[in-house]
């Protein structure tokens, strides 16, 4: 085994439990249909941290090419991406005292906040990896910037009004599915 194939095991297992963690908050949504009151921003957004999972995955890959030398602050940079998202992914859904909550809309409306500021970390990790790690410009990073940038107004706009964040999660998701059909990125 080399050092990326023992690297990628434990990046694979941590995106598959917050993979499996997605399934199973959106299964036990699914199971009391006729309770839970559905939001469409809380829906989409789970929809597309699946796609960020996706992604990190399959972009994961590539450091069996850029990487010549494996070392422990190497890993645990590379690490801190899907640790975040699994516990973005976790967040998503009530727990604790709220686990037994239905309400999606009420859930979402009170805690948008609290998972964009999440997902802005996420991309900021994503920057400093395309830089550091995969020997990105920051100038290359610029969809990256604007991404974020579109989070942050949102965050300090404090955007209450649930017609926004629809209409950011519909423009989001297109984008996503858009990057996915035209991404030209092979594994060999």
């Amino acid at each position: 085994m080399d050092p990326f194939e023992y690297v990628i095991v434990l990046i694979s297992l941590i995106l598959g439990i917050g993979i499996a963690q997605l399934l199973n908050g959106l299964a036990d949504m699914l199971a009391q249909y006729k309770k839970v009151k559905f939001s469409t921003a809380h829906t989409i957004y789970i929809l597309i941290i699946f796609l960020v999972f996706i992604q990190d995955w399959w972009y994961s890959y590539q450091y069996s090419k850029q990487i010549n030398a494996w070392t422990l602050p190497i890993v645990m940079a590379l690490l801190s991406f899907p640790i975040f998202l699994y516990l973005l992914a976790r967040f998503l859904f009530p727990t604790g005292s709220r686990s037994q909550e239905t309400d999606m809309v009420t859930y979402f409306s009170e805690n948008w906040r609290w998972l964009y500021s999440f997902f802005v970390s996420t991309i900021v990790i994503s920057i400093l990896q395309n830089v550091y790690i995969s020997g990105l410009t920051w100038k290359e990073n610029m969809p990256h910037f604007c991404y974020m940038g579109v989070y942050l107004i949102f965050i300090v706009g404090n955007f209450k009004n649930m017609r926004y964040h629809n209409v950011f999660m519909i423009l989001q998701l297109i984008q996503w599915i858009v990057l996915f059909a035209v991404d030209k990125n092979m594994l060999h």
